[in-house]
């Protein structure tokens, strides 16, 4: 009984408990955490968004992925995002789905640890990248504070990217609302 209680008192003051507030106003701020899959390897990435409007929001975030290229061997990929979130639409106060567009910034390094092949002249093993991003976000909230954040996004990078030319990231994680 009392573990019963307890934590019924944790979901509560972490407010997973149902309640019908504005979810999407003004002035409103988030963190993310998230974990996902690109089509080379996997990722985490950070985020915060603030909404701008009651319905557009500025999301900016930076990511680290890590996998393994044929011939190449490990690599690492650090990047950063700044995107605008128009709301596309919503379920109730429930879900709210989100497009996403914008660009991104990372660096890229390749061979990790004296894996793949040895780097000659013509073949380099680290670059910088740039390009357009857009996609889709859904938020499910789970009370006032808390969703459960599912992103899909593909994007477009210049300066021969040594990874792809067009990456493709999806992944699901936690976010915090506050104001």
């Amino acid at each position: 009984m009392k573990n019963l209680l307890l934590v019924a008192l944790l979901l509560a003051g972490a407010g997973a408990v149902p309640a019908s507030a504005q979810r999407h106003v003004r002035h409103i701020s988030s963190w993310g955490a998230h974990l996902g899959r690109s089509e080379q390897g996997s990722y985490y990435e950070l985020s915060y968004t603030s909404m701008l409007t009651n319905h557009l929001a500025l999301r900016a975030s930076g990511l680290r992925e890590t996998g393994t290229l044929d011939g190449r061997g490990k690599y690492t990929s650090y990047a950063g995002r700044l995107l605008l979130a128009p709301q596309l639409f919503r379920l109730g106060e429930v879900a709210y789905v989100h497009l996403l567009l914008g660009a991104g910034a990372g660096y890229e390094r390749t061979g990790e640890n004296g894996t793949g092949e040895l780097p000659t002249d013509a073949k380099q093993t680290q670059r910088f990248t740039y390009g357009p991003q857009a996609g889709a976000e859904v938020d499910v909230f789970l009370g006032n504070r808390f969703s459960l954040v599912a992103t899909a996004t593909k994007g477009y990078l210049f300066n021969n990217s040594l990874l792809d030319q067009w990456p493709g990231y999806a992944s699901a994680g936690l976010r915090y609302h506050f104001r």
